[in-house]
């Protein structure tokens, strides 16, 4: 299968959220009276941090011949869209509020580490997948030649 576009976003903001209070944690364990709870607590949070920062910290677009393929972290979230079903592409903005990871949102689902840019597939059967990007011309593009779509409303 040939590639032609593949692509590594990282989620900057969420690594330096979870990287701060992951480390505001540790300091009020440090400070605090030590017990038995505040250890294994911390030991749960730090695990949950752990794997949030596996899971989303990053997202890899890939564009081939057949599909466009979406996997965070180290892939145990994936999706593959068929590019025989996109209709429509176009360059959106996501707004700041709808978070990160992966989100239903009208008529469809944003998969997103971070910035507010975008683009929209629309599928045939009338959904959408919203994917985040720091570069959205250059995975715009590389869907348009693909599918030969023309540019939505």
């Amino acid at each position: 299968m040939n590639e032609h576009y593949r692509h590594t976003q990282f989620g900057w903001s969420l690594i330096a959220i979870v990287v701060g209070v992951g480390l505001l944690e540790l300091t009020v364990v440090a400070l605090s009276t030590v017990s038995t709870m505040a250890i294994t607590l911390a030991g749960a949070m730090a695990a949950i941090f752990a794997v949030l920062l596996v899971m989303f910290a990053t997202l890899t677009v890939v564009v081939d011949d057949k599909a466009l393929q979406l996997r965070f972290g180290v892939g145990l979230l994936r999706r593959v869209v068929p590019l025989g079903d996109v209709v429509a592409a176009r360059a959106v903005r996501i707004p700041w509020w709808t978070g990160w990871g992966v989100r239903a949102v009208s008529h469809g689902w944003l998969y997103r580490v971070g910035g507010r840019d975008a683009v929209e597939l629309e599928l045939d059967n009338g959904r959408v997948v919203r994917v985040g990007s720091d570069e959205p011309a250059a995975l715009l593009a590389a869907v348009k030649r693909m599918v030969g779509t023309k540019e939505g409303p």
